[in-house]
């Protein structure tokens, strides 16, 4: 037996649950520190594009300040390392954004001090990203296309991501 609607005009998500339709709701329920869980997958999203935001702007501010390093023109291998270095320094403040934006807008804090909850927070970040990459490889080797190895990439990481700072990182 399907449960009540609690609002007249919404829709029915698997695992998120019920979303209003009404403009008004939607943003009564996006205030919400403790919001229903589409409230926060939504604002988690949100931050986490700002977060893509600010790690390629630290990837274009190496090719702008040391193109000799981001070269298009340097062995494939050296090119390799040198993205992996330059993702290394962008995943820094791009984390340290993430973490942040989640910590005020997304989630409350929970049981850990802010240094503990910030070193979860990047090791899960840390762990996902190495996951995600070893399968976007695997995907890339296995002859999808490289849109789709990122893509899905990216969802799994997201939602990873959600679920682990959700109930380990910010747990009360």
């Amino acid at each position: 037996m399907a449960s009540e609607r609690k609002h007249s005009l919404s829709i029915v998500l698997p695992v998120l649950g019920e979303v209003p339709l009404q403009p008004r709701i939607i943003f009564q329920e996006l205030k919400l520190k403790e919001g229903p869980l589409w409230a926060q997958f939504f604002k988690y999203a949100f931050c986490g594009v700002l977060s893509m935001i600010v790690l390629l702007l630290v990837v274009q501010g190496f090719r702008v300040f040391a193109p000799e390093y981001m070269s298009d023109d340097l062995p494939i291998e050296v090119k390799q390392v040198n993205v992996r270095w330059v993702l290394f320094a962008a995943f820094i403040p791009s984390n340290l954004f993430a973490y942040f934006t989640n910590r005020f807008f997304v989630f409350t804090p929970g049981k850990h001090d802010p240094w503990r909850e910030l070193m979860i927070f990047t090791l899960v970040s840390a762990i996902s990203f190495c996951g995600g990459e070893v399968g976007k490889m695997w995907m890339i080797n296995a002859g999808y296309p490289n849109l789709v190895a990122v893509g899905a990439f990216a969802v799994s990481s997201a939602l990873v991501n959600f679920i682990a700072r959700k109930f380990l990182v910010f747990a009360r």
